[in-house]
């Protein structure tokens, strides 16, 4: 699909600074965590549980921040899709995400960046969000606007954590976020809407 593409994960730890990752050092036994400076910190989910609702209402979120591309990096280098994912055969909704994955070359040996434009963003995020549910390995993804405002990480239950980096996107957000079907999740040590 030529409004996705694919970045090497050093070329985009290097221009999109501000993504979290997780490191486990072995001589050490350890491990290392790297999360951005932020301004706010936020759980969302909807009121009523429902898939399509919940990638409609991300896309009016997204809209509003005139998002026009979206990055999307693991946490941990790793591939998108292990090779157990690649074999298993679970659902008819599963195996379509698998399939779309893989006819992106997103697959067993890229563990880089994915970066998706505008056009895309209801096919990628339906699919990404059905790996989520399905995939506890697949649970460290976030995604982000091209110039870094914004954080967003889609938790398998529908939850959708939210990091604003800056007192605008943080402004913004607040605001816009009334105006969709999103509340509050009332997670421990997060900020309130």
């Amino acid at each position: 699909m030529k409004n996705v593409k694919l970045i090497n994960r050093d070329l985009v730890l290097v221009k999109y600074r501000n993504f979290p990752l997780l490191a486990f050092e072995e001589d050490l036994d350890d491990y290392f965590s790297y999360c951005p400076d932020y301004i706010g910190f936020y759980w969302i989910k909807l009121k009523e549980e429902n898939d399509a609702v919940l990638i409609e209402e991300l896309l009016k979120l997204l809209n509003f921040f005139e998002t026009k591309e979206l990055i999307f990096l693991g946490q941990i280098d790793k591939p998108w899709i292990s090779k157990p994912m690649s074999k298993r055969f679970s659902s008819v909704i599963y195996n379509k995400a698998i399939k779309f994955f893989k006819s992106n070359a997103i697959w067993t040996k890229f563990n880089g960046a994915v970066k998706v434009e505008k056009e895309s963003f209801n096919e990628f995020l339906t699919h990404f969000f059905t790996l989520t549910k399905f995939e506890a390995y697949f649970c460290d993804h976030y995604f982000s606007d091209e110039s870094q405002n914004i954080l967003f990480s889609i938790h398998y239950s529908g939850e959708i954590q939210i990091l604003t980096l800056n007192d605008e996107a943080d402004n913004n957000f607040l605001s816009f976020v009334k105006n969709t079907e999103f509340i509050d999740s009332f997670r421990k040590d997060t900020d309130r809407l």
